[in-house]
């Protein structure tokens, strides 16, 4: 009999305390930014364990979400689907605190069922979508994001997240497609442009790389990712002194990664006295990146500094698997280094090296015939004319597409050729 009298007691405190509370005027200063207070004058219904007023219990739930205290909120929504397992809006507000709080797998398995009790929430199939994405289950989001297409929902946050989960699958033709969707539906998108950029850059495409990568960096030139991609497509386009400038900024902003291509840039510009301590700096952040050195060394080379460019070189070699193409670079490489230093031998064996490993490269031919010829003798001296006329000769399918610098050491290789034929002739 006392049991069931406090039964009833309890009850009709409970109902008391909910008749002082109006849920429209509390929802209303809850908009007006009144959280806290909301959350202190109803948190004592907490301690009610027999309350069951669900809609109360949601507004206390939104005003501790409202104040972020996302493991207070959860506690509530749950508390709420304990009195009806079927109050959707529950256990939506309880999925948004499950995802708050890195709990996807729970988000996700409330999320199904609210999918299945309305199939044509698209709300909660974007909301499912998405928490699938963040889980990385991309074939189940994608699914679900071609869905909510086909229903009519194609705004930009759609057709990219779409393209997103393709880009990460390595579905790159139909990431392309869709980013190329979300690009037009929002022109100002700096990501799209950036992703674009990227795909095409992967594709070998540098051309149309430079143009997505060039549109967004004019709509925000302070967007370091995309200065980077813009200054990595136009090394790659040897447009150096372009790429520098890009690169030159991301160093200002910090972004050390820059070091190793802003060096690069400026080896490639003849800017030897820039190139070196930028390259050493790159080396301070990753000493075994075969390429930095080897930028570094030929920079020292070309600096007057044969030395060190040769013991750098010595040191790739012995890091690097055998690649005939970098081989090649190390030996021409080392061939001017020891030609800078007049020995003469060293820099002919590692020119033959090279010529070896790519015949293409008839320049070697005329490096070896300068080389060859400083020994004076007579057999390097016909050498040396045979070399420089095998070197003309290399250039005569070219016709009249030479370059500025193959007419300059033709011509040289003709003046050189006459002046052995000269010593020749008067060592008989």
């Amino acid at each position: 009999m006392k049991k069931h009298l406090l039964l009833i007691i309890l009850t009709i405190s409970a109902g008391h305390l909910f008749a002082q509370y109006d849920i429209n005027q509390l929802y209303t200063r809850l908009q007006k930014g009144e959280g806290r207070e909301v959350t202190t004058e109803l948190a004592p219904l907490l301690r009610d364990s027999l309350f069951q007023d669900s809609e109360l219990l949601m507004l206390l739930g939104d005003a501790y979400k409202s104040q972020f205290d996302h493991k207070k909120a959860l506690e509530i929504y749950r508390r709420v689907l304990k009195i009806d397992s079927s109050n959707m809006r529950a256990m939506e507000s309880a999925s948004d605190m499950y995802s708050a709080l890195g709990e996807s797998g729970s988000a996700r398995r409330l999320l199904e069922s609210l999918s299945a009790l309305d199939s044509a929430n698209i709300r909660i199939m974007i909301k499912l979508a998405q928490t699938c994405q963040s889980m990385q289950e991309n074939r189940a989001a994608v699914n679900l994001y071609r869905r909510i297409m086909k229903k009519g929902e194609s705004g930009y946050n759609t057709v990219k997240s779409l393209a997103d989960c393709y880009w990460v699958m390595g579905v790159r033709d139909s990431a392309e497609v869709y980013y190329k969707v979300a690009d037009f539906i929002n022109g100002k998108s700096l990501v799209t442009k950036l992703n674009l950029s990227q795909i095409a850059y992967i594709k070998k495409d540098m051309s149309s790389a430079k143009i997505y990568a060039s549109r967004g960096s004019d709509l925000d030139s302070t967007y370091l990712p995309l200065r980077k991609q813009l200054g990595m497509v136009e090394f790659r386009l040897d447009e150096y002194k372009s790429a520098v400038k890009h690169f030159d900024y991301l160093l200002s902003k910090g972004d050390s990664t820059a070091l190793k291509f802003a060096g690069s840039c400026n080896f490639f510009l003849g800017e030897f006295n820039k190139s070196i301590p930028l390259l050493r700096a790159a080396l301070k952040r990753d000493s075994t990146d075969t390429e930095t050195l080897f930028y570094l060394g030929s920079s020292l080379s070309h600096n007057g500094e044969p030395e060190e460019a040769i013991e750098i070189f010595g040191q790739i070699l012995k890091m690097i698997q055998p690649d005939s193409s970098l081989v090649y670079k190390l030996h021409n490489q080392l061939g001017m280094a020891y030609s800078d230093m007049n020995k003469l031998q060293e820099s002919y064996e590692n020119f033959s090296i090279a010529y070896k490993l790519n015949p293409s490269d008839s320049k070697l031919l005329f490096q070896m015939a300068m080389v060859r010829g400083g020994f004076k003798d007579k057999s390097s001296l016909q050498e040396a004319k045979s070399l420089l006329e095998r070197y003309i000769e290399s250039l005569l399918p070219k016709g009249t597409l030479l370059t500025a610098e193959e007419i300059v050491l033709r011509e040289r290789a003709k003046m050189y050729i006459e002046r052995i034929k000269e010593e020749l002739f008067m060592n008989e």
